[in-house]
């Protein structure tokens, strides 16, 4: 079996749901890409995946950003929001449905190999750091977004843009009515 697909079905196994959701796409081959990599795989009776024959022939594609492979590693949940679809769209929005809706269980899969504390404590200490780095990115924009409103103005207050929109509609109805005036006074002549 490939890495791919052993990872996976491993996903599909501590979701239990899931294989079942797969099941109705059986004898389908799917392929997979995160550049510069790319794995076919078929979906078995099972709901499970096996690597695909040589040369198959693909029903569908799905092709991720490595953004959301990235997304995956931080919080464990496929982000197929910029994924490219191809094929056999029904196929494809399927399984993207199933792998979005998949959960890593982390602290599980440590626990058989440090043990249940010791797993338990990695992940609270992961989420914590993963945490903390959330807050100061968000800490980090809000502190960017008020230079540029206050300090070095590149972002409009709200305030300016209303007044501003105020403006164009006030302008533009009094364009509006000067060309009104113009064409009675030129059918007037």
């Amino acid at each position: 079996m490939s890495p791919a697909v052993d990872a996976l079905n491993h996903l599909l196994h501590q979701n239990a749901w899931a294989p079942e959701h797969l099941q109705p796409y059986a004898g389908k081959t799917l392929r997979l890409e995160l550049a510069p990599f790319s794995t076919d795989i078929t979906i078995v009776d099972s709901g499970l995946l096996v690597p695909a024959v040589e040369n198959p022939v693909i029903d569908a594609s799905i092709a991720l950003s490595p953004t959301a492979a990235f997304r995956f590693a931080l919080s464990r949940e496929f982000d197929l929001s910029g994924a490219r679809m191809e094929g056999d769209l029904d196929l494809a929005t399927g399984v993207g449905r199933v792998l979005q809706q998949l959960e890593w269980e982390v602290e599980e899969d440590l626990s058989r190999l440090l043990g249940d504390i010791p797993a338990h404590q990695l992940v609270s200490t992961g989420k914590r750091v993963v945490g903390e780095g959330k807050r100061q990115l968000r800490a980090f924009g809000e502190m960017l977004a008020d230079y540029w409103l206050e300090e070095q103005p590149l972002i409009a207050k709200q305030r300016h843009l209303e007044a501003f929109s105020q403006e164009v509609d006030t302008l533009r109805d009094d364009l509006a009515r000067l060309a009104k005036r113009i064409e009675k006074l030129e059918t007037q002549h």
